[in-house]
C-alpha cells in the first residue's frame, strides 16, 4: 500500500519546484534544489535554507529564502530592507550578500528575498559552546566597533525618512493600539512619560533596530555577520544602544561580554560621541515599550479568525516579565530607587 505524502511534504515539494524554476531563470540555466530546510526564527516570516546544485556553474551554492507570511504593524518594508543590504554589502559591511527580491507578483506566492547563507552560529550559541573559546571582552569590544560602524554608514539617497524620537514613540504606540485597547497601566504610564519627555532630534545615523547577540552570526573564522535588518531605519543611534542593553544574559553583548558601563565607555571612545544619560534613559524606557508591543501583538488573535502561531503565543505569555521591568524603569525615571 502506498502512503500518501504528508501535507508538509507536499508544501515543501511545491516550494522546491517553484524555487528551482525561479533560480533557474535568475541564473540562466537549469538548477536542482537538493536541500530545502526550514530554519528557526521569524514570527511574521518564514526562513528556508536552500542548497542549489548548479554543476554547469559554481557547483553547490547555499542561499537563504525569506518569505513574508503577513505584513503586520511591526514589520518593515521588504524591498527597502533588501535595498539596504545591497548598499551595505557594496560598502563592505559584514552582511549576507543579497541576490534577488520579489515583492509584487511573486512567483512563490508571497513576497520574498534570496540572500547568501553564511556559515556559522549566533553569538549566544558560540558562547555557550564549550568547544568554542572566544575572548569575551575582545569580542564585546569588536561588536561595539561594528555597531558604531553601522551608525556611521551612509545609506543610499532617498532610502528612508529620518525618524525623530517622538515619531518612534507613536510608531510603537500605534502598534500597541492595533494589538489591544487595554495594554495595562504600566505600558500606558510609560507611553505618557515618553510623550512628555521626548528629547529633541539629535545626530542621525543608521539604526539597526535589533542589534543583539542572536542576530550576530559568529563564523568559524571569527568573522561576525549582522543579520535581521527588517527594523533598520534612520534615527538616533542611542536608540540602538538602549535596545542592545535590554538583553543582559550571560550570553549577550551587554552582561555577557561587557558590563553596561564598559559598553557605554567603549561606544563613546570608538564613536567619538558622548551618550547623554537623560537621552539614554528615554530610549531605555522606549525599548521596553517596543518589547511590550512585540509581545502584545503575539497575544492577540488576528481579525480574520486565523489561529495565533505558537511562536507568537509564547511571546504573548512573556508580557508579565515586561511589566515587571517597566515598573522598575518607571521608578527610575521618576527619580526613585529601583529595588
Amino acid at each position: 500500500m502506498t502512503t500518501a505524502p504528508a501535507p508538509r511534504a507536499l508544501v515543501t515539494d511545491g516550494l522546491r519546484a517553484q524555487v528551482e524554476s525561479y533560480l533557474g531563470t535568475c541564473l540562466g540555466r537549469p538548477v536542482r534544489v537538493g536541500g530545502l530546510s526550514k530554519l528557526a526564527g521569524g514570527a511574521s516570516h518564514e526562513t528556508w535554507g536552500v542548497d542549489v546544485h548548479d554543476h554547469e556553474g559554481d557547483g553547490t551554492r547555499r542561499f537563504v529564502l525569506r518569505r513574508e507570511l503577513e505584513h503586520g504593524p511591526l514589520d518593515g518594508d521588504l524591498q527597502q530592507e533588501f535595498d539596504l543590504l545591497v548598499a551595505l554589502h557594496e560598502r563592505g559591511l559584514p552582511v549576507p550578500r543579497p541576490h534577488w527580491c520579489e515583492v509584487r507578483d511573486s512567483p512563490l506566492g508571497l513576497p520574498f528575498m534570496v540572500i547568501d547563507r553564511v556559515p556559522g552560529v549566533d553569538v549566544r550559541k558560540a558562547l555557550a559552546d564549550p568547544e568554542r573559546t572566544p575572548d569575551r571582552e575582545e569580542l564585546g569590544l569588536r561588536l561595539v566597533r561594528l555597531q558604531a560602524r553601522i551608525h556611521a554608514t551612509p545609506v543610499p539617497e532617498g532610502w528612508g525618512a529620518v525618524s525623530a524620537p517622538s515619531q518612534e514613540v507613536e510608531r510603537w504606540a500605534d502598534a500597541i493600539d492595533a494589538a489591544t485597547k487595554e495594554p495595562g497601566p504600566l505600558v500606558a504610564g510609560a507611553l505618557e512619560w515618553l510623550r512628555t519627555h521626548a528629547p529633541a532630534p539629535g545626530p542621525v545615523g543608521l539604526v539597526h533596530g535589533d542589534f543583539k547577540a542572536n542576530n550576530l552570526l559568529f563564523g568559524s573564522d571569527g568573522v561576525v555577520t549582522v543579520l535581521d535588518w527588517e527594523l533598520a531605519h534612520l534615527g538616533d543611534p542611542v536608540e540602538d544602544l538602549a535596545w542592545t542593553m535590554l538583553w543582559t544574559t550571560g550570553f549577550d553583548l551587554v552582561g555577557g561580554l561587557l558590563s553596561e558601563p564598559a559598553y557605554l565607555r567603549a561606544y563613546e571612545a570608538v564613536s567619538g560621541r558622548a551618550v547623554e544619560p537623560s537621552r539614554l534613559a528615554f530610549w531605555r524606557l522606549l525599548a521596553l515599550v517596543k518589547l511590550a508591543a512585540i509581545f502584545l501583538t503575539g497575544a492577540v488573535a488576528p481579525d480574520d479568525g486565523r489561529a495565533v502561531r505558537p511562536t507568537l503565543q509564547l511571546l504573548g505569555r512573556a508580557m508579565v516579565h515586561v511589566d515587571h521591568r517597566l515598573a522598575g524603569a518607571l521608578r527610575a525615571v521618576a527619580g526613585e530607587d529601583v529595588p
